[in-house]
């Protein structure tokens, strides 16, 4: 009678793992699986993330005007220094 139980040859040793810069644990990490689970905000979590939110596009609107700013200046100084003006 044959044995119906696992026959795979049992070592001591442990299972193989790659090495070099893929066996680095950032790279077997489960990081941005589904899991199903999510978080529930609060509605002061809400609003601290609607006020970071409005406080980044504020920023970013304030940038933008800024480059174009110095850009049009440094354009306007270059004509003038040429004489095109």
């Amino acid at each position: 009678m044959t044995d119906t139980k696992d026959e795979t040859p049992k070592t001591d040793a442990p299972a193989a793992t790659p090495s070099g810069p893929s066996a680095h644990a950032a790279f077997q990490a489960r990081e941005g699986l589904p899991t199903g689970e999510f978080v529930k905000l609060t509605p002061e979590q809400i609003a601290a993330r609607q006020r970071r939110n409005i406080a980044i596009g504020l920023s970013l609107v304030v940038f933008c005007a800024l480059v174009f700013v110095v850009t049009v200046i440094r354009i306007g100084q270059n004509f003038a220094e040429a004489g095109a003006v």
